[in-house]
């Protein structure tokens, strides 16, 4: 095992950001663009580095979904 790996930093922000939202703590829309960084981290991991589209797939639409999250709860 790597002493760095960039996965569990997004691994981290998404178990956060997940328990921030369900819990609906303080400033839970915070955790949209989390979600988004953490997700981007993910599809470039599985697009460039493992070559695994149904994942790569699977998290640009999770960043697309988030986006528009992030866009209802901060910007509207």
């Amino acid at each position: 095992m790597k002493l760095f790996d960039i996965k569990w930093i997004s691994t981290s922000l998404l178990i956060g950001g997940a328990t921030a939202l369900a819990l609906k703590i303080e400033h839970f829309e915070y955790c949209f663009p989390i979600f988004v960084i953490a997700h981007t981290i993910l599809a470039y991991e599985f697009s460039v580095k493992h070559k695994n589209l149904p994942l790569f797939i699977q998290n640009c639409y999770f960043i697309g979904l988030n986006s528009v999250g992030a866009y209802i709860w901060l910007v509207r």
